[in-house]
C-alpha cells in the first residue's frame, strides 16, 4: 500500500464533504477488503457498510476518515498526487489548517483556565469571584473545576 494508491482511490471513488463546520474524507467501494487495507495503512478512520441501495446493486462500503485532523493528515500526504480533486484538497487544507490552529488555541485557553480556576479555588475564592477574574460565567468555572477532579 502506498500514498499514490490511496490518492488514486480518492480521485476515483472519494469525496471531500463538509457537514456543518467539519470537513470529512469519504471513499466508497464494493470491496470491503480494499477499504480496510486503506484504513490500516492510513491508521485512522472507520469502514462501515452502506448496504444495497437498489436490489440489483452490490453491497457497498464506505471509508470515513473521521473529520478534522484525520482528513488534514490524509490530504497532506496525497495532495501532490491528486489530479481530479487537487484543487478542492488544497482549498480544504487551507481551511482545515486555520480551524485546527484555532482549536489548539481554544484547548490551550481551557487548560490555562482550569489551572488558574483550581489555584484560585484552593485559595478559597468563590466560583462567582473566579468567574469574574476569568471573564466567564460561574457555572462554566464550576464545571471546569469539577470535571478535572
Amino acid at each position: 500500500m502506498t500514498w499514490d494508491y490511496v490518492a488514486g482511490f480518492i480521485d476515483g471513488e472519494g469525496s471531500i464533504v463538509k457537514r456543518k463546520r467539519v470537513y470529512n474524507l469519504l471513499i466508497s467501494q464494493t470491496q470491503f477488503e480494499v477499504l480496510e487495507e486503506i484504513r490500516k495503512f492510513i491508521g485512522c478512520g472507520i469502514v462501515h457498510a452502506l448496504g444495497r441501495r437498489k436490489s440489483h446493486w452490490k453491497d457497498a462500503w464506505l471509508y470515513n476518515a473521521g473529520g478534522g485532523k484525520n482528513t488534514y493528515y490524509i490530504l497532506e500526504n496525497v495532495v501532490d498526487k491528486l489530479i481530479v480533486k487537487k484543487e478542492v484538497a488544497v482549498r480544504v487544507m487551507g481551511e482545515l489548517k486555520i480551524r485546527l490552529k484555532n482549536l489548539d488555541s481554544i484547548k490551550k485557553l481551557k487548560v490555562d483556565r482550569i489551572k488558574k480556576a483550581k489555584l484560585l479555588r484552593e485559595q478559597k475564592w468563590s466560583y462567582r469571584k473566579i468567574a469574574k477574574e476569568l471573564k466567564t460565567d460561574f457555572g462554566y468555572v464550576r464545571r471546569l473545576i469539577i470535571s478535572e477532579k
